[in-house]
């Protein structure tokens, strides 16, 4: 796996979100993440969670200051909104938003309120998919329908952009 570091404003390192990994949530609502995501020794990372979909299937969204700005920033660019709209989408997304940190040895905890919400229960399995400058936290009912629509989204896309010519 590539490791490619990226300056969070708090100066932090975060490396980039890549692969897909099957971690427990323990006792007290935290998922260990991988040691490929986990800050570099002695940092912590500010993210922000988010109740979100990807594809139409329910994910818990954690993203890194730049990816917060980058979401932000598409509503600012997005030209079939009105001025209204963007501030209203802004409002709602940033409403749902709950600040978290990551520390060097990658325990992330997880609101109770927010883990049962997306129905990740302590003892069971939380599924880790990379974004590049996010991440989702997907819980055992969603996976499956997940993985359905990564594939079906994926479609052609090997033959459209080439590789392996």
């Amino acid at each position: 796996m590539h490791r490619k570091e990226l300056k969070c404003p708090v100066s932090a390192t975060v490396q980039s979100f890549e692969g897909g990994y099957d971690f427990k949530l323990d006792s007290k609502y935290r998922v260990a993440v991988p040691a490929a995501w986990r800050p570099v020794s002695g940092q912590t990372v500010n993210l922000r969670l988010l109740s979100w979909q990807h594809l139409g299937v329910p994910v818990l969204r954690v993203l890194t200051d730049k990816a917060f700005s980058a979401m932000m920033e598409s509503i600012d660019q997005n030209e079939t909104l009105t001025v209204g709209q963007k501030a209203q989408a802004k409002s709602s997304i940033s409403a749902r938003i709950e600040p978290v940190h990551m520390n060097d040895q990658g325990k992330l905890a997880v609101p109770k309120k927010l883990a049962d919400k997306m129905g990740l229960e302590t003892s069971n399995m939380v599924y880790l998919r990379g974004r590049i400058t996010s991440f989702d936290l997907v819980s055992p009912r969603d996976i499956e329908a997940m993985e359905a629509a990564e594939e079906k989204a994926l479609g052609n896309l090997f033959d459209i952009v080439g590789f392996g010519e």
